[in-house]
């Protein structure tokens, strides 16, 4: 009981400062899972073509896209704060437009505007959570970003049951999601980095900082991609009732969710390539089980969807975690959007080709595309660590704990990064 307690405060003392951050987490991938539901659910109301549905839908990837290698020139001009409320405000606009009109060309960009938004956001938050972290505990706080994320993005689903008579409800009820994750970011007392000039980071600069946490994030994106894109169509292909296609995604993600907090401080305490090699080592032999699993009964189904999504979606949160142990805080930004554009890069070419061998070799290429890019992926990192067997860590950004305090104690302890017997000297004096 002791051990338990222990590990409590041990976690609440490192999440409690990042609070702010997570719950605007929470509220936004809330928001834009939902909308992207609903609005897919819109397109085929209105018997829009595939091909003219897919393309408005995938320009919210581009817009994510352009975020990543252009937003951290705002970010770095006027700073985190800042950024993340004006284009949080942006996104809140961009969905209550929405109902003006349903023209394509009209919708279309407004899916190129709301990617962009996203993924400054998602940008601001990544970078700041990591400069508040140090390599001891970023695996875990990115593990409850994740998990933050998930739970986020599976309550925004519970919004397709609203009755919405006249069409414009679920458009204000989303908008209102984004303004509200406007209040715990832009009123947290937590310090924002004070970096005067962020180093810029190209595609090359990030993949030598960490070869294997830069090819990991690609890897990630192809899995993950293939998984969301083209799980449904799979379980169907192998003869699975609808329920039971509904059962595999979610237990998938639902799989990916709790094994976030083990594998991430696993990855606090020990080199975080084994981790990514052990992970994918598994998933080199768990894939093709799956295959011959997914249609044993309910039992075999979860539980093999499980450990298939506990290994993919926990690649991308311990990869980013070792590409920012190796790095300083003046390259966290635009390393964060290069990481986020390496897993776009993998979430394009994933499904591409994984379809394109599911049509010409057959279903079984879903679950056996999992552990070919597996074997790529452990070949390619053996060989680095017996390049470089230790790695050069240079990371050691201090993250403070910052308890629940009165205004003038919290402020002076969020703007200074103090120990723990300051902390309690503030208290003690704010008692007395």
């Amino acid at each position: 009981m002791d051990i338990i307690k222990s590990s409590l405060a041990s976690l609440r003392a490192i999440i409690s400062p990042l609070t702010a951050l997570f719950l605007g987490t929470a509220f936004v991938c809330c928001g834009y899972a939902s909308l992207s539901s609903i609005f897919a659910m819109k397109l085929n109301q209105s018997e829009t073509p595939t091909s003219i549905a897919g393309i408005i839908l995938a320009m919210y990837y581009l817009g994510s896209v352009l975020a990543a290698v252009s937003a951290s020139h705002f970010i770095n001009k006027v700073g985190h704060i800042r950024v993340f409320s004006a284009f949080a405000s942006l996104l809140s606009a961009l969905v209550l437009a929405h109902a003006f009109s349903p023209n394509h060309l009209y919708w279309a960009l407004l899916r190129l505007g709301e990617g962009y938004c996203i993924g400054t956001i998602t940008m601001c938050l990544e970078s700041w959570i990591n400069t508040r972290a140090n390599n001891s505990n970023r695996g875990l706080i990115m593990a409850v970003y994740m998990i933050t994320t998930y739970l986020g993005a599976s309550l925004g689903q519970l919004f397709l049951i609203i009755p919405d008579p006249s069409g414009y409800m679920l458009y204000i009820m989303i908008s209102i999601l984004f303004s509200i994750a406007l209040l715990p970011v832009s009123m947290t007392a937590l310090r924002v980095p004070k970096i005067q000039n962020y180093k810029s980071m190209s595609y090359r600069k990030a993949y030598e900082a960490s070869p294997v946490g830069f090819v990991c994030c690609i890897t990630s994106g192809i899995l993950i991609g293939t998984f969301y894109t083209l799980g449904t169509i799979y379980a169907t292909d192998m003869g699975l009732a609808i329920q039971d296609v509904s059962m595999f995604m979610f237990f998938g993600v639902f799989g990916g969710l709790v094994a976030q907090y083990p594998l991430g401080k696993l990855s606090d305490r020990m080199d975080r390539r084994y981790v990514l090699t052990g992970i994918c080592a598994v998933l080199v032999f768990l894939a093709p089980l799956i295959h011959f699993m997914i249609n044993g009964g309910n039992a075999s189904l979860i539980i093999s969807t499980m450990l298939l999504g506990s290994c993919i979606f926990t690649l991308y949160p311990i990869s980013v975690s070792h590409v920012n142990d190796l790095i300083s805080d003046d390259e966290r930004l635009h390393a964060s959007g290069m990481l986020i554009l390496a897993q776009y890069l993998g979430l394009i070419i994933g499904p591409i080709i994984v379809s394109l061998a599911m049509q010409y070799i057959g279903a079984s290429m879903f679950a056996f595309s999992f552990s070919i890019v597996s074997i790529g992926f452990v070949a390619f990192t053996f060989r680095h660590i017996r390049k470089k067997p230790d790695i050069n860590y240079i990371s050691n950004t201090p993250t403070t704990p910052i308890p629940v305090a009165p205004t003038q104690a919290f402020n002076e302890l969020s703007q200074d990064d103090t120990i723990t017997d300051r902390a309690k000297e503030l208290f003690l004096k704010k008692i007395n």
